[in-house]
């Protein structure tokens, strides 16, 4: 039951008022007559009293003690937490007690040149220089963490290291230990630093949990060193006075890294008592320190991405550590900057409000950046909101009803084998589960009901998907608290063991803020991680993107056989910049070598024009054997216009292909040349004909820089190429420890066209133990077409198939058909595969097209007439007003609507998105249909029609869902 209170807060904050309701009770400090005003902190100030009161600032540690000892009595696991963090620090307490300098003094600190202000210029540490009265906290080395050095154990760290900016640090490749300068060692200095922070907040808090006075000293000796020191240091300057300067931070090259607040604070929230007993100007000290940090937080940076939250979550852990506003002259205490993350109207630090109206879909609840980045955005919004409504008691989570559409969207970015997809800068990992942990945990201290996200994480862990990873060192005081925040029981809910993460999910998910659409045929039913066919493609929109123009990623038989890349070995190196952020990394098509445009923010994306099923249609309701899409691209460099078809066709439960049309021209007619590019797994690929048989290729000097093309085609080596016009194939072989796969990958010839094996770097997409080491590493296989001119009215396709341990393809030819006078618009491949199957699929290049050839004809965007053993198997309509085949057709009452006719064991079946007219033979066909839907049995009368000698029945279909006909 709540108090009164707490409902009142909640009814304020409902009603859109936002106050920092109770701030002086949850803070506990008295006023004082002076404080902090700006000047250096290490000035002499009359500082606050402290107030006694318990720490909060740790999820569980409100609740004091008491609680957290009976949870440890009556709890082993918990228990066993405690004793790991005792055994974690008590060697490094015990030596304390005779040293008290050795952990001090393996601090990153200007212990020689007390300096008081960086320089840094082009990304890098440049020098420091002024000198303050004690030794002051060393910058960073760059931004970027890449260095060729190891990051040492503290047992490794030469004392009072640093003097010339030297560090000793192990070379990682040769193993020497060696005297580097801080410029080169990326961001070791932070990690160093932050290890020991992590020791003081462990120790602080078993000072408070024990009362023994060792682990407090301890604590007390890191955290004043270090708050001493970094009273002392000014805000780095940028020598070059451009971007750089706007973005660091204090002890971090960008501010989003400034991640030592929270052990600090957390260190300063288990001793406030005894760290502010050292004196009234220690105590003032502290506190300017920490509001200096929030102000340079709140003014450096960016706002329009999670940079925003990361920040938010620092300034909202230093105010929980900070007196009311009153208590300090210039009225900057924990209301100002609690005000300054909720309210706030500042350049470089949104609302939270504003932020989550300008990053989240407020409908599908997709954040506008790539995977990887938004699954912590939905963490960081849920842990900026627990830590406002239990520390502060504002509760704004019923005002941001996308948060919990954002938590249950997550698994759409799932792959069957449970790992995320991974366009732009993502890698293939498995779907963290922080977001749900931290809603659930939320729910649990709001008293909401939780069974909905008890059950999503039920899902998400018997998909494979991981939980958080459990708690490591410096994170294993949190997870204790977990413990006391878990005390009190779920209410009852549905059972759990059924939970499947493919209720979360749909055949079609289409997220217009990042650009990027995924199909998912065969995802449902037993084996489904083997049986399922996926395609994910994206545009360039959003924070992490890249410059990849229509992009691609296959997956099939349970691997990602055409991989994304990943980001190369960081934002700020040549390979990501040049190769793996670009075109050449992507599968995609490359207009005259010259396609890129800007990426990481990006505002390039791709236009739907057409896709089936609809974006978050159920599977139960839709034609199960194809899913297709029709996206359009303007590529700005070269001004092309670019249209994508890519399709998957099922064949039966465990086989199919996919379909890739791809066309692309310059709208002033100057086409040089295009390039396909296709990027396979695999320890070998090979050219091709059509039985198999290998095709000899030449060495190439072709597709270079040398030769007018983007300095990523540099990046690819061993190119070897053959002209053709007959049809090929690029075949791809993989061999795993359990399987080995197969990928073919039917290509048309043609005189325009020269086909190129290339190798490329390996893709950086694959985290660690997803596949077998050495796989991870093998250099990408790379199919490369290059069409002469425009590849508009010829355009590029492959026709996809992957099998599994040298099983026969199912696929046995493939046609090219362009029909008549439409060719320029409308393209069509006859597919024969085993069984006595022919698929005809059907693509036109507007929504008005028409393609007519052989008996077949689709009146819109795409369709396939199907036919096993001569006799109609289906007719998919997939976008258009018509199509027609083996004396069936289906016609749109209207506009344009998807519809689909089909056997299913031995009956027909049929949906559509509109009214649609079925025409049938007349023989074989009764006088009136029963269409049996879930919302009931719709009777259609059919009429007569003769039509060029032959009798036929028209039912006018209504709209429905896959339904039987009776």
């Amino acid at each position: 039951m709540k108090d009164s209170r707490s409902t009142t807060r909640r009814r304020a904050c409902r009603q859109g008022v936002v106050t920092v309701l109770g701030l002086a009770l949850a803070t506990g400090w008295m006023p004082a007559e002076a404080g902090v005003n700006g000047e250096r902190a290490g000035q002499a100030h009359t500082a606050p009293v402290a107030a006694k009161r318990a720490p909060r600032l740790v999820a569980g540690s409100e609740a004091g003690r008491e609680a957290l000892a009976a949870r440890i009595a009556r709890d082993p696991a918990a228990a066993a937490k405690l004793e790991a963090i005792r055994a974690r620090l008590e060697p490094h307490v015990a030596r304390h007690g005779g040293d008290p300098a050795w952990i001090v003094s393996r601090l990153q600190m200007y212990w020689q040149s007390k300096a008081s202000t960086v320089h840094v210029k082009d990304s890098l540490y440049h020098h420091a220089s002024g000198t303050a009265p004690v030794p002051t906290v060393r910058f960073t080395g760059g931004r970027d963490s890449k260095t060729a050095y190891a990051t040492p154990r503290l047992e490794d760290v030469k004392p009072y290291m640093g003097e010339n900016d030297l560090l000793y640090l192990q070379n990682k490749e040769s193993g020497q230990w060696e005297w580097v300068h801080q410029a080169k060692t990326g961001r070791i200095v932070e990690a160093i630093n932050m290890q020991i922070a992590a020791l003081a907040r462990d120790a602080a808090f078993l000072a408070w949990y024990t009362g023994d006075e060792r682990y407090a000293a301890f604590a007390a000796a890191i955290f004043d060193t270090y708050m001493s020191g970094m009273a002392y240091r000014d805000l780095p300057l940028d020598l070059n006075r451009a971007h750089d300067g706007t973005i660091v931070g204090l002890q971090s090259y960008e501010v989003i890294h400034e991640d030592i607040v929270g052990p600090l604070a957390e260190t300063y929230d288990f001793m406030h008592a005894r760290l502010r007993a050292q004196g009234l100007e220690k105590a003032a000290l502290y506190d300017a320190v920490f509001r200096k940090w929030a102000d340079v937080i709140l003014a450096n940076g960016v706002p329009w991405n999670n940079w925003n939250l990361i920040k938010a979550r620092f300034v909202l852990q230093i105010a929980a550590v900070l007196g009311e506003d009153g208590t300090y002259p210039d009225g900057r205490g924990a209301g100002h900057y609690v005000r300054a993350v909720v309210d706030g109207s500042g350049v470089r630090q949104w609302s939270l409000k504003r932020l989550l109206d300008y990053g989240y879909d407020q409908d599908n609840g997709i954040w506008n950046e790539s995977p990887g980045y938004a699954v912590n955005v939905a963490s960081d919004y849920i842990e900026c909101l627990e830590l406002l409504e239990r520390v502060f008691g504002i509760d704004l989570l019923p005002r941001m009803p996308v948060l919990q559409r954002a938590v249950t969207v997550l698994p759409q970015y799932l792959l069957p084998n449970g790992r995320t997809v991974g366009f732009g800068d993502t890698r293939y990992d498995f779907l963290r589960t922080n977001p749900v942990d931290d809603m659930l945990a939320y729910a649990r201290h709001r008293g909401d009901d939780t069974a909905h996200y008890r059950r999503l994480l039920a899902a998400l862990e018997a998909a494979g998907g991981s939980r958080k990873p459990a708690p490591g060192a410096a994170s294993m005081v949190h997870g204790l608290f977990a413990q006391v925040r878990g005390a009190v029981p779920d209410a009852p809910a549905a059972a759990l063991t059924g939970a499947d993460v493919r209720d979360y999910q749909t055949p079609v998910f289409h997220a217009p803020n990042v650009s990027w659409l995924i199909q998912r045929n065969g995802y449902t039913g037993p084996g489904a991680r083997d049986r399922a066919m996926v395609i994910s493609q994206a545009g360039s929109s959003g924070n992490h993107a890249h410059a990849n123009g229509i992009a691609m990623e296959l997956y099939a038989h349970g691997v990602n056989l055409v991989p994304e890349s990943g980001r190369g070995s960081g934002y700020l190196q040549n390979d990501h910049l040049q190769y793996y952020a670009q075109f050449p990394a992507h599968n995609t098509v490359v207009v005259d070598g010259a396609s890129t445009y800007p990426s990481m923010k990006a505002d390039h994306p791709m236009l739907v024009d057409a896709v089936y099923p609809a974006s978050r249609q159920p599977a139960a309701t839709v034609f199960p054997w194809a899913t297709f899409s029709d996206v359009s691209f303007t590529e700005p460099a070269t001004n092309a216009s670019q249209r994508r078809v890519l399709a998957t066709v099922r064949l039966d439960d465990d086989n199919g292909y996919f379909i890739d049309i791809f066309r692309s021209r310059r709208a002033n007619g100057k086409d040089k040349y295009h390039d396909y590019v296709f990027h396979g797994l695999g320890q070998s690929m090979a050219l091709t004909g059509v039985t198999g048989t290998p095709l000899a290729t030449n060495p190439s000097q072709r597709l270079s820089f040398a030769d007018g093309d983007l300095f990523g085609y540099d990046f690819w080596s061993e190119r070897r190429s053959l002209t053709s016009t007959a049809p090929l194939k690029a075949r791809f072989d993989l061999k795993l420890p359990d399987r080995a796969l197969t990928m073919h990958s039917w290509l048309q010839g043609s005189a325009r066209r020269e086909y190129f094996a290339v190798q490329g770097p390996p893709s950086t997409a694959w985290p660690v133990g997803m596949l077998p080491d050495g796989i991870d590493k093998l250099s990408s296989k790379v199919l490369v077409v290059r069409q002469a001119g425009e590849a508009w009215s010829h355009p590029f396709s492959a026709v996809i198939e992957a099998v599994r341990d040298a099983a026969p393809p199912q696929v046995l030819a493939v046609e090219e058909i362009m029909p008549g006078r439409e060719a320029e618009h409308a393209y069509g491949l006859r597919v024969t595969a085993a069984g006595g199957r022919v698929q005809t699929v059907m693509s036109n290049d507007r929504a008005d097209g028409i393609y007519d050839h052989g008996g077949k004809r689709l009146a819109g965007r795409y369709g396939i007439v199907a036919e096993r053993d001569g006799q109609l198997d289906y007719l998919f309509l997939g976008h258009g007003t018509a199509i027609a085949g083996q004396d069936h057709a289906l016609a749109a009452a209207g506009g344009a609507v998807s519809a689909a006719l089909w056997r299913s064991d031995g009956k027909w079946r049929y949906s559509g998105s509109g009214p649609v007219q079925l025409r049938v033979p007349a023989r074989g066909w009764p006088a009136s249909l029963s269409l049996r839907t879930k919302e009931g049995v719709v009777r259609v009368a059919a009429r007569a029609l003769r039509e060029a000698g032959r009798d036929y029945k028209v039912f006018v279909m209504p709209a429905t869902g896959a339904a039987a006909l009776e």
